[in-house]
């Protein structure tokens, strides 16, 4: 049988666009095209992909709602027809190639397709993605503010042997390769989504590290608990990381920390408040649009790398 998806469609404006984005991938969207109008019209349009057996309805009614807070904002074209549609998993990859172009995220990496020849920046790693159906290219907020955190936490790594990294919803396997790309000793990326845990497998090949790197297909509480982490990085929602906190902290070593993003301005306080009572708290938060990237570390440890950075 042939694997489908539920695809989303909502046209935008240059004012709406990035909040409706954010939106859809706030309500689960597994990957995002947006198209450019072909004529004079302002208006662009947003082709969001949803898994299909994820509840569409809901989505479409809260997406509807979303569009009526815009309009009351004042927003031009916040208001446009909502469309869904079923399509192959083929034809959501061809979409992607006319897409997803080269991206440099921080100092030291560039993130491109498989399909792009370069060249690419001498002095950045690159990281080769094909996304699939599965999240994580670099190009949304989230994404880029844990690589950035990652980067700095590598940066500041002093001891001989590389780092422990554990990668939670691996996604794409982007933050797991990034890791082992900057000197990571191990990585164990984790999704409880088996098609993710195949898109991360077929992303380590691209870049020919499969030996440094172990996708387990599972939950942070399948770990064994003698596992122990020096930094631990999680790219979910509000609700999956508010459930994240103790198992992962419990699977830390003494100066480990955590990063955490897919984080919306809003559910800040909810976030930090189910951090501090898992037993962490904030060191540091990078903001982007309506998106944030926490830095928590155990209640304690003299953890200090993820206090330097710049706070938004």
């Amino acid at each position: 049988m042939e694997e489908r998806y539920v695809e989303v469609s909502v046209p935008a404006t240059i004012e709406t666009t990035e909040a409706l984005a954010d939106f859809l991938f706030s309500e689960g969207a597994l990957g995002l095209v947006i198209e450019d109008p072909l004529d004079t019209s302002p208006e662009v349009l947003i082709r969001a992909s949803f898994s299909k057996t994820s509840a569409i309805e809901p989505i479409i009614a809260q997406l509807e709602q979303y569009q009526g807070e815009l309009k009351t904002l004042g927003l031009t074209g916040a208001v446009g027809r909502i469309e869904t549609r079923q399509i192959p998993a083929e034809d959501w990859g061809k979409s992607w190639k006319e897409h997803f172009k080269p991206l440099a995220v921080g100092r030291r990496l560039v993130v491109a397709p498989p399909w792009e020849a370069g060249p690419f920046p001498e002095d950045r790693f690159l990281i080769r993605i094909d996304p699939g159906m599965s999240f994580g290219t670099g190009h949304h907020a989230t994404t880029r503010m844990c690589l950035e955190a990652l980067e700095t936490f590598m940066g500041q790594w002093a001891e001989t042997q590389g780092p422990g990294i554990l990668d939670v919803g691996a996604g794409t396997g982007i933050l797991a390769i990034a890791a082992a790309t900057l000197g990571a000793e191990r990585v164990l990326a984790i999704d409880t989504d088996p098609e993710a845990c195949e898109a991360a497998a077929r992303n380590l090949a691209l870049n020919s590290i499969t030996g440094r790197v172990q996708i387990f297909h599972g939950c942070v509480e399948a770990l064994g608990s003698e596992t122990r982490f020096d930094l631990a990085l999680a790219n979910l929602d509000a609700k999956g990381l508010c459930r994240l906190f103790e198992p992962v902290l419990t699977r830390l070593s003494p100066r480990g920390g955590l990063v955490v993003s897919g984080i919306l301005v809003e559910e800040e306080g909810a976030v930090t408040a189910a951090a501090r009572a898992s037993g962490f708290r904030l060191a540091a938060r990078q903001s982007e649009g309506e998106w944030l990237c926490l830095n928590l570390i155990p209640d304690g440890s003299e953890s200090c790398w993820m206090e330097k950075r710049n706070a938004a």
